[in-house]
């Protein structure tokens, strides 16, 4: 996809951080240095050159990269691969699999979870739009 810009972290996070109120810890690169900046948000860079895991002993990102190792498992266990027009969909099936596994009622809990959305019938007939819309902004 090239390489990191500004621009791209924006598009991907911009919305959901508050000034102030944010900590963002990353690796060292430059993009997320400008971004915090940008936005007046705390910022802790890691440096992975050296093996940097955990500053301060509190900043980590080993909650998303574990995270994500468990993601990637899941989906390629579970469909064989991943198709992007999806994964929106993988990723909220995930975040509803991982919030009900210690539950004793999960087919209740997932019965509710999937009916709260009155909108999910529609956005999933919104896939193929949204999909293209998304690979437009890709080139």
């Amino acid at each position: 996809m090239g390489r990191l810009k500004k621009i791209d972290i924006e598009n991907a996070i911009g919305s959901r951080i508050k000034s102030g109120q944010t900590i963002l810890c990353s690796d060292a690169h430059a993009s997320y240095k400008g971004f915090a900046i940008d936005n007046k948000i705390e910022h802790h860079a890691l440096k992975a050159i050296i093996k940097q895991r955990v500053k301060d002993k509190v900043y980590h990102i080993q909650h998303v990269n574990s995270t994500h190792n468990r993601v990637k498992k899941w989906i390629d266990n579970t469909f064989w691969g991943v198709s992007t027009k999806y994964l929106q969909q993988y990723l909220n099936w995930y975040r509803i699999k991982e919030g009900i596994k210690n539950r004793n009622d999960k087919l209740n809990v997932f019965v509710q979870k999937i009916s709260e959305d009155i909108t999910a019938y529609q956005k999933y007939q919104e896939i193929t739009i949204r999909y293209e819309k998304l690979i437009s902004t890709q080139f």
